[in-house]
């Protein structure tokens, strides 16, 4: 009759946390964006992707502005190209992309699927105060109407250089029944007076709450191998 080996606590502790990690790196997403870094000068009017979400989608929808090389004495974040807004003469000046999520119906529709999402920002400098934001917003259906709420405002106040490039971002889950997004980064025009808020590096991606068992897992790993210790 062979002998069985009980699995020693380092076995353990490795075993543990391999299928704890493998659980919660398959709930990870790709990049949701199209043209995150604005180096293809395509895009269209705002208006155009809020009216026209299935038309429009992957386009940016610019209100004032559009995809500029290095301007004002802004550098891009990366690459030859960014986005210059200006003031659109009314709270804010703001650009906008529709994406489908419908192919993540089954973890949106579990309540365990959350949006993170940011942008870079940048001013011609010379003044602090600029305020920019990055949002999400979710719908039902591929159109305004149907709007289930939004992520709340990632916020930003910008310093006066213009050779530094400043992050906000926002994570906030997802409502169930969500099959659209659209992702919004913005500016406030009182704050940018008669200057160009630019805007580089975009992200958005849709990522799993990890579920109570791999958290629970990694709990575990950690303690046995403290025990061993």
């Amino acid at each position: 009759m062979k002998n069985r080996t009980t699995p020693s606590p380092t076995r353990l502790v490795s075993a543990l946390a391999i299928a704890a990690s493998a659980t919660i790196a398959g709930q990870a997403s790709a990049v949701l964006l199209t043209n995150p870094g604005f180096e293809i000068s395509a895009f269209t009017s705002a208006s155009n992707v809020l009216n026209n979400f299935t038309g429009f989608q992957g386009v940016w929808g610019i209100e004032v502005g559009g995809i500029t090389v290095a301007a004002l004495g802004v550098t891009p974040a990366a690459g030859n190209n960014m986005l210059g807004m200006t003031d659109d003469g009314l709270s804010y000046t703001q650009t906008f992309q529709a994406v489908d999520v419908s192919s993540y119906a089954a973890l949106i529709n579990s309540g365990n699927a959350t949006v993170n999402a940011n942008a870079l920002y940048n001013t011609n400098g010379g003044y602090t105060g600029a305020f920019a934001l990055v949002n999400v917003m979710f719908f039902s259906a591929s159109n305004f109407g149907s709007m289930l709420g939004n992520s709340g405002n990632g916020t930003l106040n910008l310093d006066a250089n213009p050779n530094t490039w400043e992050q906000a971002s926002i994570s906030s889950l997802i409502p169930v029944g969500t099959t659209w997004l659209v992702y919004q980064v913005a500016y406030q025009n009182a704050s940018i007076f008669t200057n160009t808020g630019f805007v580089d590096q975009t992200y958005m991606d849709i990522t799993a709450v990890p579920a109570p068992g791999a958290i629970a897992l990694v709990g575990l790993a950690g303690f046995v191998g403290r025990r061993r210790r």
